[in-house]
């Protein structure tokens, strides 16, 4: 009587691949298997099925007597075979020489050329221009009515309740600006927009590179929304727009002028960020100066 009781082709698989060499296995008896032809499995059975057999076919090949080193390259190939058979029944895997075909087209970032918001804002979603992108949630694109609507309102980047609905002015910053414009111009209709589209983690101000890097998109934004009129909240988005480098108390109290990608000259006033009104409520009488101003604009029709 044999003192080891016959290995299964399967067991002797997962003990090469404990790492036994192949010279000591030779020695353990082998289960006899069936000489017959291996079936394949009916149409409609299982995948799954038909695993044992294709690897104990492909650990077969383990006994073939060849020189040692052909005889060992030829074992281990014979056992990764087997082993993939066993670890992912039923799956396909996808050679490494075969590219993986992309159902989903790459976006071409070019805002330029963007025909309508919605292209528009699939580029923006895909953009990686800066290093805004690793840290947000969600793109914050804009919101409100377009095309032509009365105002444009630009601030400078968008805030923490922003970046988790996708929607700007979305946090009690953008509850007091809602209720300034109501109190000033309630039938006006508004579209609300940032500098950047991702917001800047730990809410500081964008750089001036994070902002070159999305200024084409705010561009080629005003060119589609085509507003009236251009409201810019902040000491960034005032620059920005108006392009000069004063500081907002010299900006603010005035209309300025915005010419957009088409050629248009639009009207821009300057006027205090909400979420600064928040921090500084000394700053509301003069916040409210400007609205007084924007009030008359928009009565000039």
């Amino acid at each position: 009587m044999s003192a080891f009781e016959p290995l299964s082709l399967l067991q002797r698989t997962w003990l090469l691949e404990l790492g036994l060499e192949r010279s000591f296995l030779a020695r353990l008896p082998q289960a006899q298997e069936p000489s017959a032809r291996p079936t394949l499995p009916e149409q409609g059975a299982p995948v799954m099925d038909s695993v044992p057999a294709r690897a104990a076919q492909a650990v077969s090949s383990l006994s073939a007597s060849d020189s040692p080193s052909v005889e060992q390259s030829s074992a281990m190939t014979a056992r990764d075979q087997a082993l993939a058979l066993l670890r992912k029944p039923g799956r396909q895997t996808v050679s490494a020489a075969e590219p993986v075909q992309n159902t989903r087209p790459a976006v071409l970032i070019q805002p330029e050329q963007a025909v309508d918001m919605s292209s528009l804002q699939e580029q923006v979603q895909a953009c990686q221009e800066c290093g805004l992108y690793t840290g947000r949630a969600l793109t914050v694109f804009g919101a409100g009515v377009t095309p032509e609507p009365d105002w444009m309102v630009i601030g400078e980047a968008p805030g923490a309740s922003d970046d988790r609905s996708g929607q700007p002015f979305d946090g009690k910053a953008g509850q007091l600006l809602q209720a300034m414009l109501t109190s000033v111009i309630p039938q006006a209709s508004v579209y609300m927009s940032h500098l950047v589209k991702c917001r800047p983690l730990g809410n500081r101000p964008p750089t001036l590179e994070e902002m070159a890097a999305c200024r084409a998109f705010l561009d080629a934004q005003i060119r589609l929304v085509q507003p009236r009129r251009l409201l810019a909240v902040g000491n960034l988005a005032a620059a920005a727009l108006s392009g000069r480098s004063d500081d907002l108390e010299v900006l603010r109290g005035q209309t300025l002028s915005y010419t957009d990608a088409l050629g248009r000259e639009l009207p821009l006033l300057v006027t205090y960020h909400p979420a600064s009104l928040l921090l500084r409520p000394q700053h509301k009488a003069n916040a409210w100066r400007d609205l007084v101003l924007l009030g008359r604009l928009q009565a000039q029709g």
